[in-house]
Protein backbone atom coordinates (compact mmCIF):
# COMPACT_ATOMS: atom_id res chain seq x y z
CA UNK A 1 0.00 0.00 0.00
CA UNK A 2 1.27 3.46 -0.88
CA UNK A 3 2.47 5.80 1.82
CA UNK A 4 -0.16 8.29 2.98
CA UNK A 5 -2.96 6.34 1.24
CA UNK A 6 -4.34 5.44 4.67
CA UNK A 7 -6.33 8.45 5.82
CA UNK A 8 -9.54 7.07 7.34
CA UNK A 9 -9.15 4.58 10.20
CA UNK A 10 -12.13 2.54 11.37
CA UNK A 11 -12.09 1.13 14.90
CA UNK A 12 -14.24 -1.86 15.84
CA UNK A 13 -14.75 -2.57 19.54
CA UNK A 14 -15.63 -5.88 21.12
CA UNK A 15 -19.28 -5.98 22.22
CA UNK A 16 -18.51 -6.18 25.93
CA UNK A 17 -16.88 -3.01 27.19
CA UNK A 18 -13.64 -3.29 29.13
CA UNK A 19 -11.98 -0.80 31.52
CA UNK A 20 -8.97 -0.82 29.19
CA UNK A 21 -10.95 1.19 26.66
CA UNK A 22 -10.91 4.22 28.97
CA UNK A 23 -7.16 4.52 28.52
CA UNK A 24 -6.64 2.88 25.12
CA UNK A 25 -9.22 4.76 23.05
CA UNK A 26 -8.47 8.41 24.02
CA UNK A 27 -4.73 7.83 23.64
CA UNK A 28 -5.04 5.92 20.37
CA UNK A 29 -7.42 8.46 18.81
CA UNK A 30 -5.24 11.40 19.89
CA UNK A 31 -2.19 9.69 18.42
CA UNK A 32 -3.97 9.07 15.10
CA UNK A 33 -5.30 12.62 14.91
CA UNK A 34 -1.82 14.07 15.45
CA UNK A 35 -0.86 12.16 12.32
CA UNK A 36 -3.79 13.70 10.46
CA UNK A 37 -5.86 10.51 10.33
CA UNK A 38 -9.63 10.58 10.54
CA UNK A 39 -11.05 8.14 13.13
CA UNK A 40 -14.42 6.46 12.54
CA UNK A 41 -16.60 4.26 14.75
CA UNK A 42 -19.91 2.51 14.09
CA UNK A 43 -22.98 4.60 14.81
CA UNK A 44 -24.25 1.94 17.24
CA UNK A 45 -21.09 2.38 19.34
CA UNK A 46 -21.52 6.16 19.67
CA UNK A 47 -22.93 6.18 23.22
CA UNK A 48 -20.30 3.98 24.81
CA UNK A 49 -17.41 5.54 22.86
CA UNK A 50 -18.38 8.94 24.25
CA UNK A 51 -18.32 7.44 27.76
CA UNK A 52 -14.76 6.19 27.26
CA UNK A 53 -13.58 9.76 26.68
CA UNK A 54 -14.82 10.90 30.14
CA UNK A 55 -16.28 14.27 29.15
CA UNK A 56 -13.44 15.00 26.73
CA UNK A 57 -14.56 16.33 23.37
CA UNK A 58 -15.42 13.73 20.74
CA UNK A 59 -16.20 16.27 18.02
CA UNK A 60 -13.14 15.07 16.11
CA UNK A 61 -14.60 11.55 15.76
CA UNK A 62 -16.99 10.31 13.09
CA UNK A 63 -19.77 7.75 13.50
CA UNK A 64 -20.97 5.93 10.38
CA UNK A 65 -23.68 3.40 9.64
CA UNK A 66 -22.51 -0.21 9.36
CA UNK A 67 -22.48 -0.36 5.55
CA UNK A 68 -20.28 2.72 5.10
CA UNK A 69 -18.14 1.76 8.08
CA UNK A 70 -17.24 -1.64 6.60
CA UNK A 71 -16.80 -0.43 3.02
CA UNK A 72 -15.34 3.08 3.00
CA UNK A 73 -12.51 3.18 5.54
CA UNK A 74 -8.87 2.80 4.44
CA UNK A 75 -7.93 0.50 7.31
CA UNK A 76 -9.75 -1.25 10.14
CA UNK A 77 -8.49 -1.76 13.67
CA UNK A 78 -10.23 -4.56 15.56
CA UNK A 79 -9.92 -4.09 19.33
CA UNK A 80 -11.02 -7.19 21.21
CA UNK A 81 -10.41 -10.88 20.68
CA UNK A 82 -10.83 -13.43 17.93
CA UNK A 83 -14.63 -13.06 18.05
CA UNK A 84 -14.43 -9.33 17.42
CA UNK A 85 -12.06 -9.85 14.50
CA UNK A 86 -14.23 -12.61 13.02
CA UNK A 87 -17.25 -10.28 13.10
CA UNK A 88 -15.23 -7.70 11.15
CA UNK A 89 -14.04 -10.32 8.64
CA UNK A 90 -17.60 -11.35 7.81
CA UNK A 91 -18.65 -7.77 6.98
CA UNK A 92 -15.68 -5.83 5.66
CA UNK A 93 -14.83 -5.11 2.04
CA UNK A 94 -12.12 -7.51 0.86
CA UNK A 95 -9.49 -4.91 -0.08
CA UNK A 96 -9.51 -3.07 3.26
CA UNK A 97 -6.58 -4.22 5.47
CA UNK A 98 -7.59 -5.33 8.95
CA UNK A 99 -5.33 -5.05 12.00
CA UNK A 100 -6.40 -7.52 14.69
CA UNK A 101 -5.44 -6.46 18.22
CA UNK A 102 -6.03 -8.98 21.00
CA UNK A 103 -7.15 -7.51 24.33
CA UNK A 104 -7.96 -10.90 25.83
CA UNK A 105 -5.98 -14.01 26.75
CA UNK A 106 -6.44 -16.69 24.10
CA UNK A 107 -6.29 -15.39 20.54
CA UNK A 108 -5.26 -17.44 17.51
CA UNK A 109 -6.11 -15.13 14.61
CA UNK A 110 -5.51 -11.69 16.15
CA UNK A 111 -1.95 -10.97 14.97
CA UNK A 112 -0.99 -8.34 17.55
CA UNK A 113 -1.39 -8.11 21.32
CA UNK A 114 -2.17 -4.96 23.26
CA UNK A 115 1.46 -4.47 24.31
CA UNK A 116 3.05 -4.55 20.85
CA UNK A 117 0.68 -3.10 18.25
CA UNK A 118 1.51 0.54 19.05
CA UNK A 119 5.18 0.01 18.21
CA UNK A 120 4.18 -1.21 14.74
CA UNK A 121 1.35 1.20 14.02
CA UNK A 122 3.51 4.02 12.66
CA UNK A 123 5.10 1.81 10.02
CA UNK A 124 1.74 0.27 9.17
CA UNK A 125 0.18 3.69 8.56
CA UNK A 126 3.11 4.44 6.25
CA UNK A 127 2.18 1.38 4.20
CA UNK A 128 5.01 -0.79 5.50
CA UNK A 129 3.13 -4.04 6.04
CA UNK A 130 2.09 -7.28 4.38
CA UNK A 131 -1.32 -8.89 4.38
CA UNK A 132 -2.46 -12.47 4.24
CA UNK A 133 -5.55 -12.92 2.09
CA UNK A 134 -8.01 -15.46 3.47
CA UNK A 135 -11.22 -16.60 1.75
CA UNK A 136 -14.46 -16.83 3.67
CA UNK A 137 -16.98 -19.61 3.16
CA UNK A 138 -20.38 -18.97 1.63
CA UNK A 139 -23.55 -20.59 2.99
CA UNK A 140 -26.85 -21.02 1.17
CA UNK A 141 -30.01 -22.46 2.69
CA UNK A 142 -32.60 -23.56 0.16
CA UNK A 143 -36.19 -23.96 1.37
CA UNK A 144 -38.84 -25.44 -0.92
CA UNK A 145 -36.65 -24.80 -3.94
CA UNK A 146 -36.03 -21.13 -3.14
CA UNK A 147 -33.10 -19.34 -1.56
CA UNK A 148 -34.11 -18.76 2.07
CA UNK A 149 -30.84 -17.56 3.60
CA UNK A 150 -27.28 -16.70 2.60
CA UNK A 151 -24.26 -15.47 4.53
CA UNK A 152 -20.55 -16.05 5.11
CA UNK A 153 -18.42 -17.52 7.87
CA UNK A 154 -14.74 -17.17 8.68
CA UNK A 155 -14.20 -19.88 11.32
CA UNK A 156 -16.98 -22.44 11.19
CA UNK A 157 -20.56 -23.38 10.44
CA UNK A 158 -22.27 -25.70 12.93
CA UNK A 159 -25.40 -27.73 12.33
CA UNK A 160 -26.51 -28.97 15.75
CA UNK A 161 -29.48 -30.28 17.69
CA UNK A 162 -31.55 -28.11 20.02
CA UNK A 163 -33.22 -30.82 22.10
CA UNK A 164 -31.63 -32.45 25.14
CA UNK A 165 -31.04 -36.22 24.91
CA UNK A 166 -32.00 -36.29 21.23
CA UNK A 167 -29.83 -37.14 18.24
CA UNK A 168 -30.16 -35.59 14.83
CA UNK A 169 -29.65 -37.47 11.58
CA UNK A 170 -28.10 -35.85 8.54
CA UNK A 171 -26.55 -36.67 5.18
CA UNK A 172 -23.24 -35.05 4.17
CA UNK A 173 -22.10 -34.81 0.55
CA UNK A 174 -19.03 -33.40 -1.20
CA UNK A 175 -19.99 -32.37 -4.69
CA UNK A 176 -21.87 -35.36 -6.08
CA UNK A 177 -20.21 -37.83 -3.70
CA UNK A 178 -21.92 -39.15 -0.58
CA UNK A 179 -19.62 -38.82 2.47
CA UNK A 180 -21.78 -40.43 5.17
CA UNK A 181 -25.08 -40.37 7.02
CA UNK A 182 -24.41 -39.12 10.52
CA UNK A 183 -26.28 -39.70 13.77
CA UNK A 184 -25.18 -37.57 16.71
CA UNK A 185 -25.33 -34.08 18.16
CA UNK A 186 -24.40 -32.41 14.88
CA UNK A 187 -21.51 -31.51 12.61
CA UNK A 188 -18.94 -28.73 12.34
CA UNK A 189 -17.67 -27.42 9.00
CA UNK A 190 -14.46 -25.57 9.77
CA UNK A 191 -11.99 -23.53 7.75
CA UNK A 192 -8.27 -24.06 8.43
CA UNK A 193 -8.28 -20.77 10.37
CA UNK A 194 -11.14 -22.08 12.49
CA UNK A 195 -9.67 -25.53 13.07
CA UNK A 196 -8.31 -24.49 16.49
CA UNK A 197 -11.77 -23.45 17.71
CA UNK A 198 -14.90 -25.59 18.20
CA UNK A 199 -13.70 -28.24 15.74
CA UNK A 200 -10.56 -28.95 17.76
CA UNK A 201 -12.57 -29.09 21.00
CA UNK A 202 -14.80 -31.72 19.35
CA UNK A 203 -11.80 -33.87 18.37
CA UNK A 204 -10.97 -32.38 14.98
CA UNK A 205 -7.40 -31.87 13.68
CA UNK A 206 -5.38 -28.67 13.72
CA UNK A 207 -4.97 -27.58 10.10
CA UNK A 208 -2.35 -25.07 9.00
CA UNK A 209 -4.07 -21.87 7.76
CA UNK A 210 -2.35 -22.09 4.36
CA UNK A 211 -4.02 -25.43 3.56
CA UNK A 212 -6.77 -25.13 0.95
CA UNK A 213 -9.40 -27.32 2.48
CA UNK A 214 -12.20 -27.67 5.01
CA UNK A 215 -12.69 -29.88 8.06
CA UNK A 216 -15.81 -31.95 8.75
CA UNK A 217 -15.98 -32.78 12.46
CA UNK A 218 -18.91 -34.80 13.85
CA UNK A 219 -20.18 -33.74 17.27
CA UNK A 220 -20.59 -36.75 19.56
CA UNK A 221 -21.24 -39.21 16.70
CA UNK A 222 -23.21 -42.34 17.56
CA UNK A 223 -20.91 -44.51 15.42
CA UNK A 224 -17.15 -44.99 15.83
CA UNK A 225 -16.64 -44.95 12.04
CA UNK A 226 -17.77 -41.32 11.76
CA UNK A 227 -14.45 -39.55 12.11
CA UNK A 228 -13.29 -36.01 11.19
CA UNK A 229 -12.33 -35.48 7.56
CA UNK A 230 -10.07 -32.91 5.92
CA UNK A 231 -11.53 -32.38 2.45
CA UNK A 232 -10.73 -30.14 -0.54
CA UNK A 233 -12.53 -26.81 -0.73
CA UNK A 234 -12.95 -27.04 -4.51
CA UNK A 235 -16.39 -28.68 -4.32
CA UNK A 236 -19.47 -27.63 -2.33
CA UNK A 237 -20.54 -29.43 0.83
CA UNK A 238 -24.25 -30.26 1.07
CA UNK A 239 -26.03 -31.10 4.32
CA UNK A 240 -29.56 -32.52 4.50
CA UNK A 241 -31.60 -33.41 7.59
CA UNK A 242 -32.85 -37.01 7.67
CA UNK A 243 -35.82 -38.49 9.59
CA UNK A 244 -36.68 -38.76 12.40
CA UNK A 245 -36.64 -34.98 12.47
CA UNK A 246 -35.80 -32.90 15.52
CA UNK A 247 -35.15 -29.22 16.11
CA UNK A 248 -31.88 -28.13 14.43
CA UNK A 249 -29.97 -24.82 14.32
CA UNK A 250 -27.34 -23.60 11.87
CA UNK A 251 -24.79 -21.32 13.57
CA UNK A 252 -22.12 -19.28 11.75
CA UNK A 253 -19.01 -18.29 13.71
CA UNK A 254 -21.06 -18.48 16.90
CA UNK A 255 -22.60 -15.12 15.92
CA UNK A 256 -25.46 -15.85 13.52
CA UNK A 257 -28.11 -18.52 14.16
CA UNK A 258 -30.88 -19.88 11.94
CA UNK A 259 -33.51 -22.56 12.60
CA UNK A 260 -33.34 -25.27 9.96
CA UNK A 261 -36.49 -26.99 8.74
CA UNK A 262 -36.56 -30.68 7.90
CA UNK A 263 -36.66 -30.10 4.12
CA UNK A 264 -33.95 -27.40 4.05
CA UNK A 265 -30.76 -27.98 2.07
CA UNK A 266 -27.58 -26.34 3.40
CA UNK A 267 -24.77 -25.77 0.90
CA UNK A 268 -21.30 -24.56 1.90
CA UNK A 269 -18.41 -23.63 -0.36
CA UNK A 270 -15.22 -21.60 -0.21
CA UNK A 271 -15.93 -18.17 -1.67
CA UNK A 272 -13.94 -16.98 -4.69
CA UNK A 273 -15.11 -13.41 -4.15
CA UNK A 274 -15.38 -12.72 -0.43
CA UNK A 275 -11.95 -12.54 1.19
CA UNK A 276 -10.36 -10.68 4.07
CA UNK A 277 -6.97 -8.91 4.12
CA UNK A 278 -5.33 -9.52 7.51
CA UNK A 279 -2.25 -7.47 8.38
CA UNK A 280 0.60 -9.81 9.26
CA UNK A 281 2.76 -9.49 12.34
CA UNK A 282 6.36 -10.08 11.13
CA UNK A 283 7.35 -11.32 14.59
CA UNK A 284 4.58 -13.90 14.86
CA UNK A 285 4.94 -17.47 13.64
CA UNK A 286 2.17 -20.05 13.44
CA UNK A 287 3.65 -22.99 15.34
CA UNK A 288 5.16 -20.71 17.96
CA UNK A 289 1.71 -19.21 18.47
CA UNK A 290 0.16 -22.68 18.78
CA UNK A 291 2.70 -23.69 21.42
CA UNK A 292 2.28 -20.43 23.31
CA UNK A 293 -1.51 -20.51 23.36
CA UNK A 294 -1.73 -24.14 24.44
CA UNK A 295 0.83 -23.69 27.21
CA UNK A 296 -0.95 -20.57 28.48
CA UNK A 297 -4.34 -22.27 28.36
CA UNK A 298 -3.02 -25.16 30.47
CA UNK A 299 -1.82 -22.73 33.11
CA UNK A 300 -5.27 -21.12 33.47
Amino acid sequence: MKKNSIKIIGITLKPNSTPEFYSILPNLCAWLLRRKKQVVFREEDRERVIKFFKQKSTDHLLFWNSKNFHNEVDMMLSLGGDGTLIGVCRRIKSKIPVLGINLGRLGFITEFNKNEYFDRLGDILDGKFEVTLKPLCHVNVMRKGKLHFKDYFFNDAVLAKNDIARMIYLRAELGKEHIYNLAGDGIIISTPMGSTAYSMAAGGPIVHPDVKGLVLTPICPHSLIHRPFVIPDSSPITLRILPPHHSVTLTLDGQVALNIDEQDVVTINSSKVKKVSLIKNPDRFYFETIREKFINSKKD
